[in-house]
């Protein structure tokens, strides 16, 4: 089942929320780690999944808002509709003001008088309010999600560094590697993130490397949750990746339209339970854990349940005590049966190497786990939705990738499964492809929000204390003099999509920055890659398609999503299917 337009409406509503609770602290903007997977504009909101064979694909809608008022809103026109929605908000936002971290709150807008360098160049909008463009200006059909940021970026005529103020929030976007660097390699010391509120961190489980303020207890999350996703790690998950990418493909049938955007989710769903969480689940329990993480993010991105009392009570706080209730049986097992290779498994086993009696304790497992569920599933999904787009509108890209895989499997034959050798060494081309797609469409928006600790200099112009500081994977990517075309071509999915140029040291790009940079990179990208090139992989030897509806006259965009996806999910027509076993190696193609 696709999204409807009515549903669509309600997803631009919900985002409206959203956003505006961002701006006291980014409830969308601290989710994402940088990179992660990091995810994280806006939220997933509707999310359409695959399920078992045996069962109806439900649709996964994240419901922002409570199922009374979203039935009363479809009557309503969308701008008067949105209007109601942000007075609500802001009035609720008030009310629970005295809720949220103090930190959050925006620092006086006026320059530090002890340094001579003005403030970025940039609007503030009005007072108290800010800039109302943070919510009509959420995205545009032309280049997806991120319009705010491209708006004001224009607007200020300096997109390496510009100032904003949602909700009336002094904030700087801060973009080109070299500036991102200054700032973001200095975590702890110039910024920091922030606490969203106590109902955030009380359905999400505080104890994630999301909210960890502190460098030291960072330093060491980030050291023992890392061993969960070594490239030996990644080894031991490469069949489970392999299963869950050739059930999905399974499911696909000649002669007739899949969305792939639905197919994707279904297959990085499937990896948080099969190999992120090691679960066991049959087919009825595999419905019933879509289920429960699709009421649990909802949840998290609804203002009015994470601010409001009975949190513990309400649909996604049952949901998340489902998610607990699965992470501490499979715990117990790993007690009583050791190591079994899943992500889960890693992080329990995991020992400080600078002290090997320093364990993660069960919160800290369980917390980044559910991060990992909610970082990684969208943003796998939303980059490999772009790619089959990608792929499809470039037929001689996705030629290119069959030959590859052809190449691969005549050199192993034999050999029975692929592995992450093979697809490090034997696939540069998917190397190639991947690193393209993440180049032109990454995070839309601004990875999680951090809080100047201290007034500083960046390019020339001051960042006060207390400001909120933010980058923009896009912008950053854009303004790469190595590519950068006046027209804005070298961003453009049809023209700009040029894998090649990543095999060539003279015409590698050099601002480059999807999976984030300093201390709070993605930590679970060895893990992202490999998921998304095992897919690609399967994908290109066993199916042979068409896109529905896009051409490359008339690519349209979601307006509102975190990676950038089509309109349309990636609607495609399926022309040939070969059976799943090319997944082997030492197997042959069919035309």
């Amino acid at each position: 089942m696709t999204m409807t337009k009515q549903r669509h409406y309600h997803y631009q509503s919900a985002a409206l929320l959203v956003l505006l609770a961002s701006s006291l602290g980014g409830v969308t903007n601290a989710f994402q780690t940088p990179r992660s997977s990091s995810f994280i504009g806006s939220g997933r909101h509707n999310l359409a999944v695959s399920t078992p064979s045996s069962q109806t694909s439900p649709q996964l809608q994240c419901s922002i808002l409570p199922s009374i008022v979203t039935n009363t809103i479809t009557k309503i026109s969308p701008p008067l509709r949105n209007s109601i929605l942000i007075g609500s908000a802001a009035v609720l936002l008030y009310k629970n003001r005295n809720k949220l971290n103090p930190q959050n709150f925006p620092a006086s807008s006026t320059s530090d008088a002890s340094f001579s360098e003005p403030l970025p160049d940039g609007s503030l909008g009005c007072p108290f309010v800010g800039n109302g463009s943070f919510f009509t200006k959420i995205g545009d059909s032309e280049t997806g999600a991120g319009k705010f940021y491209r708006f004001q970026a224009n607007r200020s005529g300096n997109p390496s560094i510009f100032k904003y103020a949602p909700l009336g929030k002094p904030s700087v976007i801060v973009n080109g590697m070299k500036n991102v660097r200054h700032v973001f390699n200095q975590e702890f010391k110039l910024v920091k993130t922030g606490t969203i509120s106590e109902g955030f961190n009380e359905m999400f489980g505080g104890e994630s490397l999301l909210f960890c303020t502190d460098q030291s207890r960072h330093q060491f999350l980030r050291r023992l949750v890392g061993q969960s996703m070594t490239p030996e790690q990644i080894d031991y998950a490469m069949p489970a990746l392999i299963q869950s990418a050739t059930e999905q493909i399974d499911r696909l049938k000649v002669g007739e339209d899949a969305v792939m955007e639905e197919v994707l989710t279904s297959f990085t769903l499937d990896v948080a339970w099969r190999q992120i969480l090691g679960l066991d689940l049959k087919d009825d329990e595999i419905d019933t854990f879509y289920k429960a993480v699709e009421d649990w993010i909802g949840g998290i991105l609804n203002p009015f349940k994470t601010l409001l009392p009975g949190k513990r009570f309400s649909k996604s706080g049952k949901a998340y005590g489902y998610l607990i209730s699965k992470i501490e049986e499979k715990l117990d097992a790993l007690k009583t049966n050791g190591p079994d290779g899943s992500t889960l498994s890693g992080m329990f086993f995991a020992k400080d190497e600078e002290d090997p009696s320093k364990t993660l304790s069960k919160s800290d497992i369980i917390s980044n786990s559910l991060l990992l569920i909610f970082a990684g599933s969208e943003t796998a999904a939303s980059t490999l939705t772009c790619a089959t787009l990608a792929l499809g509108l470039n037929n001689d890209v996705f030629k290119k990738l069959k030959e590859e895989q052809l190449a691969m499997m005549a050199k192993h034959e034999g050999t029975e499964l692929m592995t992450r050798d093979m697809l490090e060494k034997d696939c540069p081309y998917l190397d190639a492809v991947l690193k393209e797609i993440m180049r032109i469409k990454p995070l839309a928006t601004t990875g999680a929000m951090r809080f100047a600790q201290e007034t500083f200099v960046v390019d020339g112009k001051q960042i006060p204390k207390g400001y909120g500081v933010g980058f923009n994977p896009y912008l950053t990517h854009s303004l790469d003099p190595a590519l950068k075309e006046d027209d804005g071509s070298h961003m453009d999915i049809v023209k700009g999509f040029k894998p090649e140029r990543w095999l060539d040291e003279k015409t590698k790009p050099t601002e480059y920055m999807p999976l984030g940079v300093g201390p709070r990179y993605c930590l679970g990208a060895n893990l992202a890659m490999a998921e998304m090139k095992v897919f690609l992989a399967l994908f290109a030897r066993r199916v042979e398609f068409d896109m529905t509806n896009t051409t490359v006259e008339n690519v349209e965009w979601k307006k509102v999503s975190i990676i950038p996806k089509p309109k349309d999910g990636a609607l495609i027509s399926v022309s040939s299917l070969s059976d799943s076993s090319s997944t082997l190696v030492g197997s042959t193609v069919s035309a």
